[in-house]
């Protein structure tokens, strides 16, 4: 059972993409006008393209699902299949000497491919999980160490059936035994016994050393894997790498998501596409509007320039549509409810977060991100600075036009010391937890939360 389900899910799982592929091309060529796919393309060029994917999905092996992996993996292994799959196809286009509605054709299917793959992506995520919580494609493991380390993951793995893990027991030392945590014997018991039907190994590093390297020995000759339970908390790290230094084992403990080179790829070819389309469909017809509106109000420039600490805490000028009558508090204190410096337009503007909409110029200059730490006024920065621990950390990427703190609520006037200290904690949860749905996710609730409108918008 367990050799056919690796042997034709991944079958499966490329007849599902190229399905998807194919309905892409319809719907691309339904789009531009085309009335036959083989207007452009022979049936040979078009057995090329479906190729292509097929060896490069085979070859990122985006049919492997991990156990303990989110949807995420899943969503960004498809991105780099069709980066790398545009690539290739876009030269495909230049040499093959396709007409000029090929390149249309290009744009469409583009965009229609990174919006249906990763759809598709988490549908069979979603299935898998469903078909190992009822039991199928299922992996048998046992723990080593029969201690706290082994329990918690023990109740992890019953808590979790989506992961298809089943655990038989422990093997260990025990001077009191749980009738929890079934006990199989001792660990000179398991390297006597048969491994025959084991796939995972876990071990608790709280036992000896020299029983450690016996483990491993007996694993590797059974072609087994052996993942080790560290003893020190790891909660503090969240998102951290293992790197090895000749024979030294070196973590980065505040590694983050975004300091990988693809993953601020992502979101900049994001930041960029949005803020294009906002900037061409919304502000090219808005901003005369509210300009207009904000001339005749009162004296004083149209956009607000405000010194605002960015990335590494580099100073940039952040832009918004002035909101305010000329005033000399603006960088030192927060707009506090019925504040007299805001005008009656201004106030609409604030209620409404249109006076944040300039800042996807900030975007587009690379000084901002869409989603990100909402940036702070340079002397309210350094205030906070100064008595938050970590503070810093939400200055490791740029800052944002909206956030994780500001779609829970937390904008505004901050009266108390802990409401700050909350949107640190958000923003950090955010810079170590980071994904492409993550980022979606925080852009429809900021969207939602602005139709229904936050008591704190003034």
């Amino acid at each position: 059972m367990r050799k056919r389900f690796y042997l034709f899910f991944p079958i499966l799982f490329i007849l599902v993409d190229l399905l998807v592929i194919s309905i892409t091309f319809l719907m691309t060529q339904s789009i531009i006008g085309i009335e036959s796919l083989y207007e452009n393309y022979t049936p040979e060029e078009f057995i090329f393209i479906m190729l292509s994917w097929s060896i490069l999905s085979l070859l990122g092996k985006d049919f492997k699902i991990g156990r303990p992996s989110g949807y995420e993996k899943s969503v960004t292994k498809s991105f780099k299949t069709i980066a790398v799959f545009l690539a290739i196809f876009s030269f495909f286009i230049i040499f093959s000497n396709q007409e000029i509605v090929s390149r249309s054709f290009f744009l469409y299917f583009s965009g229609l491919l990174f919006l249906l793959i990763p759809i598709e992506r988490v549908i069979i995520h979603l299935i898998i999980n469903k078909y190992r919580k009822g039991g199928g494609n299922c992996r048998n493991s046992i723990i080593i160490g029969y201690d706290q380390l082994g329990f918690s993951l023990f109740d992890a793995i019953n808590k979790n059936k989506n992961l298809g893990i089943h655990c038989s027991g422990f093997y260990g030392n025990a001077t009191q035994i749980e009738s929890k945590y079934p006990l199989n014997g001792s660990v000179k018991t398991f390297l006597d016994s048969n491994l025959e039907n084991i796939d995972f190994i876990y071990v608790s590093e709280n036992i000896v050393k020299e029983e450690l390297n016996q483990i491993i020995e007996l694993a590797d000759a059974s072609f087994i894997k052996v993942k080790l339970l560290p003893h020190f908390k790891t909660d503090f790290l969240k998102s951290y790498t293992l790197k090895l230094i000749e024979n030294i084992n070196v973590i980065d403990v505040n590694h983050l998501p975004l300091d990988h080179a693809f993953n601020r790829f992502l979101k900049r070819s994001f930041d960029i596409l949005f803020s294009s389309l906002m900037l061409f469909f919304v502000l090219s017809w808005l901003y005369p509007i509210i300009a207009m509106v904000i001339f005749l109000e009162s004296r004083g420039p149209i956009l607000f320039k405000q010194l605002r600490n960015g990335k590494n805490n580099e100073v940039f000028r952040c832009l918004k549509f002035r909101t305010m009558y000329l005033n000399e508090e603006a960088d030192h204190q927060w707009a506090t409810k019925n504040d007299h410096r805001v005008t009656v337009f201004g106030a609409f503007l604030r209620k409404t977060s249109l006076d944040e909409l300039p800042q996807l110029i900030n975007v587009l200059m690379g000084n901002m991100t869409i989603v990100g730490p909402r940036p702070l006024p340079v002397n309210l920065n350094e205030q906070y600075r100064n008595q938050i621990k970590s503070y810093s950390q939400r200055h490791s990427f740029k800052p944002g036009i909206t956030g994780l703190a500001q779609a829970l609520g937390h904008r505004g006037e901050i009266k108390e010391l802990r409401e700050i200290k909350n949107r640190v904690t958000l923003d950090r949860f955010y810079l170590n937890n980071w994904s492409v749905f993550l980022d979606l996710k925080i852009i429809f609730i900021t969207f939602f939360e602005l139709i229904r409108g936050q008591e704190t918008a003034y």
